[in-house]
């Protein structure tokens, strides 16, 4: 079953020593080095590798272990098989506390985990099924402490040919770990020991095993154990991985050529008018002043048919522009970087910025320039590319292409992707050509309109047949009785508007056969879902999901099926093939990214149907991408397009203050559905259903979580239709100030407080209060009901808030419970969501006055909402008083007694101090 030779593994490079250093390591424990799990050590960082390397010799690490250790170049050499790869989920690590004489049991009869031997294989596996299950579960003792991430890094592939996983496990932490033992639960629900021994691993530290299965299941979810101590130490460290293998379906075919995207320059005039923030000034030149007489007639005119194009284009330049500038503040000439455990990955502390960061996003791009010689000469500066990996409380974490020589003065860059914006002024080149009265401004339906054909469907969800606003869209979106302008869905919270797509995609492909569909969402979590829902009912021949590059970086978080059939399946991104695209019903993928199937000039007719699911939150530029030159070809329009969203929840994000007051600001749904055809009778105060549908039945939340939203914001109209056994579950909870009602508000005086760093707002008093319900809920359950983390969410509108509370769910445990902003949440639902609105001891809320956010953060809620804030700061916004008198006349509140008072007119208006999320 094992391979037991022992063959050093090569190295190249500028890690030669850092190699033979680790190897050199083995012979040598060193009982000195103690250290506690929980707390992170720097000295690492001094490279204590480097003095034994000079006193190791290679023969010392050559008899350390049985184990083969195999070099990648010589197993492809050996094998000469397919590779295929598999993913690896980390479940959760947990240190404990041994005695000596536990370090020295012999566990080839025994469970590692529960460190229980048995005398009999027998009785072994009754325990494996007993305390473990048929998946195996890790059991934690009362003493065991959870680690708040993992201490090693786990990666598998597998020889198909050769039945061989090869395992590699990387020393993850800032310790210096013990390898022990790496367990595999296979098929037959048995622990196989892929390695027993001894192995010394310094932080950084990588080694390979190679080990013979008897058969590895695509998809299937397999459990690995892996076994360590601190050095040193009596700590114990368990960590469990899911490991699933891919199919590795190799992309055939020719892959899309994608044109290169031009620059589009900004123009200097423009760069002027930025700088002089688009006030009047004398000493502007002819094309400055020009360009500013046509903003301020553009903005006081609208979007028209006659300026759209070059509307949209000067606004777009203005933003790009804007975030170009911006990036560009957080340049550090001489920047100290901290090296982190993995090889590449460094450390910028927010201390080195001279502004705020708040613009940087995992994924973004790194570049490090660093300066050879003190002297002017030729090649005297190396450019290292990277991107950033992730953005926490201590600072920017960034990996480089290659490593960075710290003798050597560096300077740091954030440089923006302007990919988004080349995709979108190409968009409006594609959609200059075409008649914008037809597509985006249209005021009467087509005098020649297609014939209506299919009426009659057998549904696939069986729940559409009894929602008759659901049957309208749909019938209508099949037909194209909008054609051509856009159907527009019109989706409050929780009334199935992703049922509806699902729905109509699925008719589509099922009533015609000739028909093509492109599927497009802002997020990458909304187009997952949407393909796991049609992935329930079409062959996965018939759908493909683009991914873009950067969701390589997190494949791990994506689902097996979906990355099947994706150009991710081979577990290293792709450029999907031409055959990919034209030999698939349906393809899903980003709005943005959908603009590579116009670059790479994929056939304009090829899609009949082009959906864009959340276009209310979408800038109107950005939701031109998916349509314009993927289904226009010149001034034809050929695909039928139909627009999914609420206009009531959140818009475009967009942070410079004069495009606030612009259009750009406003998205295409929204502004289609306040004119023309889309308006709603004057008459009958009803809306067209050729053109447009409104969901009215809301299937997720408790009737009066939903009473608020739907009498301010709906007209009322909204009916709620969940089922009472998912949304009742909380009535009578012993917490409830009124046992009939499921919202709670917590009054708290709390103070907001601004980080230093992050000039963002934070509020410790609410966050104890946050952690005190979580807390309750998890221990105690609600009405003998376990409540598990998946079932709480956790919202706040102020960034520094959201990584406060993060923090303060790690320190007890919680890795499941999921804290982020109303942005984060909005398309998202929860059980039990508890808000912390942070704005204590103010005389205005801030950007919590934005009537969307309040509406985003009041509907994720299916069964509890508990609301925790500072009333005298709330109510002097006038939504906010609303929501408190709401909750005060039906006896939901706690905490400290407060009185009513109705807000001054347009005292909520007044701004007396900026307000950063």
């Amino acid at each position: 079953m094992q391979d037991v030779t022992v063959r050093r593994r090569k190295s190249r490079g500028k890690l030669q020593g850092r190699h033979n250093a680790s190897l050199a390591c083995l012979a040598d424990v060193n009982n000195n080095n103690s250290t506690n799990i929980c707390k992170t050590s720097d000295s690492f960082y001094d490279k204590p590798w480097k003095d034994q390397r000079r006193n190791s010799h290679p023969a010392k690490a050559k008899s350390c272990t049985e184990l083969r250790i195999v070099g990648k170049a010589e197993r492809r050499h050996a094998a000469g098989f397919h590779t295929r790869r598999c993913i690896c989920r980390w479940v959760m690590s947990y240190g404990r506390l041994l005695w000596p004489d536990q370090l020295k049991l012999d566990f080839s009869q025994g469970c590692p985990v529960c460190r229980v031997s048995f005398s009999t294989e027998e009785a072994l596996r009754n325990h494996m099924q007993k305390q473990h299950g048929r998946d195996f579960d890790v059991m934690l003792d009362v003493t065991d402490r959870r680690i708040v991430r993992s201490t090693m890094r786990l990666t598998v592939k597998y020889l198909a040919r050769a039945s061989r996983m090869i395992i590699r496990v990387e020393n993850y932490s800032e310790v210096v770990l013990i390898l022990r033992a790496v367990y595999l639960f296979g098929l037959d629900q048995r622990l196989e020991s892929t390695f027993d021994g001894v192995l010394r691993m310094v932080p950084g530290y990588s080694y390979e095993i190679e080990h013979t299965v008897k058969q590895c299941i695509p998809n299937y979810q397999y459990t690995m154990i892996l076994s360590a101590t601190v050095a040193g130490s009596q700590v114990e460290l368990i960590e469990q991985y899911y490991v699933q293998m891919l199919k590795s379906t190799p992309m055939a075919g020719n892959q899309l050529k994608m044109g290169i995207l031009p620059y589009h320059h900004i123009p200097q005039y423009l760069i002027d008018l930025y700088l002089k923030e688009f006030e009047h000034d004398n000493h502007y030149d002819r094309l400055a002043m020009l360009c500013l007489e046509n903003l301020r007639k553009f903005n006081k005119a609208g979007l028209t048919p006659t300026s759209y194009v070059e509307h949209l284009r000067l606004l777009n330049m203005i933003e790009d522009y804007d975030l170009q500038t911006t990036f560009a503040t957080y340049t550090i000439p001489k920047v100290t970087l901290k090296p982190m455990e993995q090889a590449r990955r460094y450390l910028i502390t927010l201390d080195q910025f001279d502004v705020p960061p708040n613009l940087l996003e995992e994924d973004g791009y790194a570049r490090i320039t660093v300066t050879k010689h003190n002297r002017n000469v030729d090649n005297n500066l190396e450019f290292i590319n990277g991107y950033i990996d992730a953005v926490n409380e201590t600072g920017i974490v960034v990996t480089m292409q290659a490593p960075v020589r710290f003798t050597l003065p560096c300077r740091v860059e954030f440089p923006l992707n302007r990919t988004q914006y080349k995709l979108e002024y190409e968009a409006l080149a594609h959609i200059s050509k075409i008649d914008l009265d037809q597509l985006l401004f249209p005021k009467v339906l087509a005098k020649k309109r297609r014939p209506v054909r299919q009426v009659k469907f057998d549904w696939f969800q069986p729940t559409i047949a009894a929602n008759a606003e659901q049957v309208t869209a749909i019938r209508n979106i099949v037909n194209m009785t909008s054609y051509p302008a856009p159907y527009i869905i019109f989706g409050p919270p929780g009334t199935g508007k992703t049922s509806t797509i699902v729905e109509a995609v699925l008719q589509i492909w099922r009533q015609q056969p000739r028909a093509h569909v492109l599927v497009a969402a802002s997020s990458n979590f909304a187009c997952n879902e949407l393909t796991q829902r049609l992935m329930r009912f079409v062959p996965e021949a018939d759908i493909f999901r683009f991914f873009s590059r950067s969701c390589e970086r997190n494949i791990e978080t994506i689902d097996m099926e979906i990355l099947e059939i994706s150009n991710l399946a081979t577990g290293i991104y792709e450029i999907p093939t031409y055959e990919h695209i034209y030999g698939s019903r349906i393809v899903v993928s980003t709005v943005t990214n959908c603009g590579r199937l116009a670059q790479a000039h994929v056939i304009p007719t090829f899609f009949d149907y082009i959906f864009i699911d959340e276009c209310g939150s979408a800038k109107e530029i950005s939701a031109l991408v998916p349509i314009a030159g993927v289904g226009t070809e010149g001034s034809k329009i050929h695909a039928s397009v139909i627009l999914a969203g609420d206009p009531k929840q959140l818009g475009p994000v967009v942070r410079f203050e004069f495009l606030k007051k612009t259009v750009h600001n406003t998205s295409l749904l929204e502004r289609l559905m306040a004119q023309g055809i889309y308006k709603r009778d004057p008459n009958t105060g009803e809306f067209n259903s050729l053109v447009i549908t409104k969901l009215l039945d809301n299937y997720r939340s408790h009737k009066s979580l939903i009473h608020f939203s739907n009498e301010w914001f709906y007209e009322g109209e909204l009916r709620a239709r969940a089922a009472s056994e998912l949304t009742d579950w909380a009535i009578n909870w012993n917490c409830l100030p009124n046992m009939a009602f499921p919202i709670i508000f917590h009054s708290v005086v709390g103070i907001t407080r601004v980080d230093k760093q992050s000039c963002s707002s934070f509020n410790k008093e609410e966050a104890q209060k946050v952690l005190f319900y979580v807390q309750k809920m998890l221990t105690d359950g609600i009405n003998e009901r376990q409540i598990r983390e998946q079932d709480i969410g956790i919202v706040s509108p102020y960034r520094r808030q959201v990584s406060f509370l993060r923090q303060g769910c790690r320190n007890y445990g919680w890795e499941e419970i999921e804290v982020g902003s109303a942005e984060q949440f909005q398309g998202r639902e929860k059980p039990v969501i508890i808000v912390s609105t942070v704005r204590s001891q103010r005389k205005h809320v801030g950007f919590l006055a934005n009537t969307r956010r309040l509406n985003v953060v009041i509907t994720r809620a299916r069964c509890l909402l508990i609301i925790i804030g500072n009333p005298d700061t709330l109510q002097n916004d006038p939504h906010w008083y609303r929501l408190l008198r709401y909750i005060y006349e039906n006896n939901g509140v706690r905490g400290i007694d407060f009185v009513l008072r109705k807000p001054e007119d347009n005292f909520a208006a007044r701004e007396e101090e900026e307000d950063f999320a």
